[in-house]
C-alpha cells in the first residue's frame, strides 16, 4: 500500500516538473503594435467626434445668443415705439383745438372728395367758412358756424367732418359730455366716414378724462381691433398698455 502512495506521489511530482518545465506561448510583438494602434485610432476618433460635437454646439450657442441679441433689439425698438405714441397720444389730449397735420392734411383731402361728390354749393360755402375760422383759431366763432352748418345740412357728406371738428372745439373748452355725442355722431350718422378712426380715438380720450376707464378700454381696445395699421389704432394700442 506504502508503495502504491509512493507510486502515485511521484508520478504527480513528475507531471508537474513536466508542466512548469513546458514553453510559455510566444506572443508575437507585431500584435502587440497593431492592437495598440487600433486603440490609439479608436481614442483619436472619438475625440474628434467631441471635437466635432463641441463646435457644433459652440456655433448653435452664437447663433442663439444672436438671435436673443436681435429679439432684445426689437423689443427695445417696439417699447421706444410705444413710450413715443403714448407721449403723441399726451399731446394730443393736451393740444387743445389745432389739429395734428395728419388730421388737417385728411379732413382737408375728404373736403375735397366730399364737395365733389354730392355737397351742394351752399353747403360747401358754409362749411368752408366755418373751417376757415377754424384755422384762424377764432374758435367760438368756429363752433358757431359748425353748429349752423351741422343743423342746416345734417346729411351732406361734410357733416362728418363737421361732427368732428365740433367735437375736437367742445374737447378743448372741457365740455366732455357734448364732444362724446359730436365724435359719437362721426361714424354713427356717416358709417363710411374715413375718418372713422380718429372719431373713436377722440371718443376714447374724453371717456377716460371723463372718469369712465371702463368705457374708455372698451373704446381703445375697439379702436384697436378694428384699425391696427392706423396711427389711431397704434395709439389706441399704446394706451391699452398703460391702463
Amino acid at each position: 500500500m506504502k508503495n502504491v502512495v509512493f507510486n502515485l506521489l511521484g508520478a504527480t511530482l513528475l507531471t508537474a516538473s513536466a508542466v512548469s518545465n513546458a514553453a510559455a506561448p510566444v506572443v508575437d510583438a507585431r500584435d502587440i503594435s497593431a492592437v495598440q494602434q487600433q486603440q490609439t485610432s479608436q481614442q483619436n476618433q472619438i475625440m474628434a467626434e467631441l471635437i466635432m460635437q463641441v463646435n457644433q454646439l459652440q456655433q448653435e450657442v452664437r447663433q442663439l445668443r444672436g438671435q436673443v441679441e436681435e429679439q432684445d433689439y426689437r423689443i427695445k425698438q417696439l417699447t421706444k415705439q410705444q413710450r413715443e405714441l403714448y407721449l403723441d397720444l399726451d399731446r394730443r389730449l393736451q393740444g387743445g383745438a389745432a389739429l395734428s397735420t395728419s388730421e388737417t392734411e385728411e379732413l382737408s383731402s375728404e373736403t375735397a372728395d366730399k364737395g365733389n361728390n354730392g355737397s351742394s354749393n351752399r353747403a360747401q360755402q358754409a362749411y368752408n367758412q366755418a373751417f376757415t375760422l377754424f384755422n384762424e383759431q377764432k374758435y367760438p366763432q368756429a363752433k358757431s358756424a359748425f353748429k349752423t352748418f351741422v343743423s342746416d345740412y345734417p346729411k351732406d357728406p361734410l357733416a362728418s367732418n363737421a361732427h368732428y371738428l365740433l367735437g375736437q372745439l367742445h374737447f378743448s373748452d372741457k365740455e366732455y359730455a357734448e364732444a362724446e355725442s359730436q365724435f359719437k355722431a362721426v361714424y354713427e350718422q356717416f358709417p363710411d366716414t374715413s375718418i372713422k378712426d380718429k372719431a373713436m380715438l377722440k371718443l376714447a380720450q374724453v371717456q377716460e378724462l371723463k372718469g369712465d376707464k371702463a368705457a374708455a378700454k372698451a373704446t381703445y381696445q375697439q379702436v384697436s381691433k378694428l384699425f391696427p395699421n392706423t396711427t389711431a389704432g397704434r395709439l389706441a394700442k399704446a394706451k391699452l398698455d398703460t391702463l
